[in-house]
């Protein structure tokens, strides 16, 4: 496998804090190992762990995955690399275990990858080849139990569901791709309701947060299993998916859970420049959930 180690200007490679502050937010060393990240149209992790390598030690050999649908359409407050991801989101997840996914330790899979919705977001075409493909499924469900930790953000969340059908009960049908993408854009009245991340925003469980979706169409959560974690939840509005009008729920919105050796985690917003403060701290939480 053609490896490219993104270094100093772009994901810090075995990054050392030098401020002489505390570390980020409790994060004092975060440790992915081989890590492979799949870029999409609406999320950039890659500049969430940069931003976090500057107070953080950050170790890791990171290799982006094109899975831009359109291109970036993100506008965010760190620039990122100008060298475009050497291979395709399907040369990881079609690939055979010893040089696919289940290669690397941890991945990050970003909304507005292709492959995983009924059709394109900004056309007609079909984009259901990923997760309606067993290979992909099945690759991605034996990684984690092979102990990877693996990140979905928002519009991901169908290839999350293929794998997993019994841990999240997502809006609308089971079988229907995109079903889930009816929550409303505006602010949440949102809650901490997970001890550990209470801790590490130093804020008290059940508190309120500042969450804001700048747009609509986000994946809404009905309910989860047992077995899965609820870090965030908030009182959420959306459109009905029967009768189309708005409608109001307590719906969680930052979920984990453990399988096999491995971990999931899922987040309904992602790291953007309108992002709050609140939000950004959760996906640095989440960093941390995904340290090896």
């Amino acid at each position: 496998m053609c490896w490219h180690r993104l270094v100093v200007s772009l994901l810090l490679l075995s990054l050392l804090a030098i401020c002489g502050c505390d570390p980020d937010g409790g994060l004092r060393r975060l440790q992915f190992g081989r890590t492979a990240i799949i870029t999409g149209d609406f999320d950039t992790v890659e500049q969430l762990i940069q931003e976090v390598s500057n107070t953080t030690a950050v170790t890791a050999e990171i290799q982006l995955f094109d899975g831009y649908v359109d291109g970036a359409h993100f506008d965010t407050e760190v620039g990122s690399s100008t060298t475009p991801p050497a291979q395709q989101v399907e040369d990881l997840l079609r690939a055979e275990t010893t040089s696919g996914l289940d290669f690397f330790d941890t991945a990050f899979l970003s909304c507005g990858m292709r492959g995983v919705a009924e059709r394109v977001y900004n056309g007609v075409s079909e984009d259901d080849h990923l997760v309606n493909d067993t290979t992909v499924v099945s690759n991605v469900f034996d990684a984690v139990g092979h102990g990877q930790k693996l990140y979905f953000s928002d519009w991901t969340y169908d290839l999350l569901e293929a794998a997993w059908p019994d841990k999240i009960d997502w809006l609308g049908a089971d079988d229907q791709l995109d079903a889930a993408q009816r929550g409303l854009a505006g602010p949440v009245n949102a809650r901490v309701v997970d001890q550990a991340l209470a801790d590490f925003m130093e804020i008290g469980l059940g508190q309120q947060i500042d969450v804001r979706f700048n747009q609509g169409g986000w994946a809404v959560i009905e309910s989860v299993a047992d077995e899965v974690e609820v870090l965030v939840e908030a009182d959420i509005s959306f459109d009905h998916p029967e009768t189309g009008e708005p409608t109001t729920q307590t719906s969680p919105l930052v979920v984990a859970f453990d399988s096999g050796a491995g971990r999931v985690v899922f987040t309904s917003f992602h790291n953007e420049a309108q992002i709050s403060d609140d939000a950004r701290a959760v996906l640095r939480f989440q960093l941390g959930q995904l340290s090896q």
